[in-house]
């Protein structure tokens, strides 16, 4: 009875041993192949050359290579004991024995190289029926595909960035629009001017010429019709000299006038305009010079100019 008893408990730490083996086994080859698993006994592995992959069948059961490209050449060790059949870029392996120790090598050749697999029969349950390679990520396209999400990201933050500034740009604008407006009520003298210049698509508009105490205060539009964003670096008046040349008074030399203005480093969207105050001294002029104005922008070095400004209300 003590016998049969020790036989039974053979068998069972047999069963046992066998068991932790083929888990071991599977353990081993995922290290090995660094299989990505999707689904039971179906991975996902990484197409590389000079690796030998760990591939188990099972007697019953047909294992697919899946391979992103057609496989052109396919060697088999021994075709006693397993069968192969290629399909394009699918090769087709199951043992052609009933041998559970039965083992070989496989080689396939792509047009990306070489692939090399040690095969092997084992239980259904850890065998692998679909090994689906994917061409590997170089380095350069991980680092390509991270620095455009890092650029994405930076243009999502920068488009915020102005959203807000814009927001506060126009609430800054409508204060002073608005304390332009009180003063004006005070007394102030204005003189309708609707003067224009245009160049590419961006329109350049004189609207009024205010005088409050000894300053005076010139409001001007930026009408940008383009289908692109149009920014505004810098916005100068200046004196000009006026020469004789031939039969033509020709301006000569540009002297700014100290003038502040919250127009620079505006952006003016496509198709939208924007307005603003120009507020400078009173300014005094010689009877061979005029008061120009110029502003630059966009990508264009010569800026947009209208001379002869009034200096006078009358």
């Amino acid at each position: 009875m003590f016998r049969c008893i020790g036989v039974v408990l053979v068998v069972i730490l047999s069963a046992n041993l066998l068991l932790a083996a083929e888990e071991n086994s599977l353990e081993e080859r995922r290290r090995s192949n660094k299989l990505s698993r999707n689904t039971p006994n179906i991975y996902q592995v990484s197409m590389k050359e000079g690796v030998t992959y760990q591939l188990q069948t099972a007697i019953g059961y047909i294992t697919t290579i899946d391979l992103p490209e057609e496989a052109r050449k396919v060697f088999v060790g021994d075709a006693e004991l397993f069968k192969i059949e290629v399909y394009g870029p699918q090769v087709i392996i199951k043992p052609a024995t009933d041998y559970d120790d039965a083992r070989t090598n496989l080689t396939i050749y792509t047009a990306s190289g070489r692939l090399t697999f040690d095969v092997t029969v084992g239980d259904p349950d850890t065998a692998d029926f679909v090994m689906d390679f994917r061409f590997p990520k170089k380095e350069a396209m991980v680092e390509n595909e991270f620095k455009a999400q890092v650029e994405a990201k930076r243009e999502e933050l920068q488009k915020t960035f102005n959203e807000k500034e814009a927001k506060q740009e126009q609430k800054v604008q409508e204060l002073s629009q608005k304390k332009f407006e009180e003063e004006m009520k005070t007394g102030a003298k204005s003189k309708r001017l609707q003067i224009s210049k245009k160049q590419d698509n961006v329109q350049l508009t004189l609207l009024t010429l205010t005088e409050i105490g000894g300053k005076s205060y010139l409001r001007i539009n930026i009408f940008n019709e383009s289908e692109k964003e149009y920014e505004i670096q810098r916005v100068v008046l200046g004196k000009e000299t006026l020469v004789r040349k031939g039969l033509f008074m020709e301006p000569e030399g540009f002297y700014p006038v100290t003038a502040s203005t919250s127009m620079d480093k505006t952006l003016v969207s496509k198709k939208s305009y924007q307005t603003g105050l120009l507020c400078y001294p009173k300014v005094s002029l010689q009877k061979n010079e005029q008061l120009t104005l110029k502003v630059y922008g966009g990508n264009n070095p010569k800026p947009i100019e209208i001379t002869k400004i009034p200096t006078q209300l009358d």
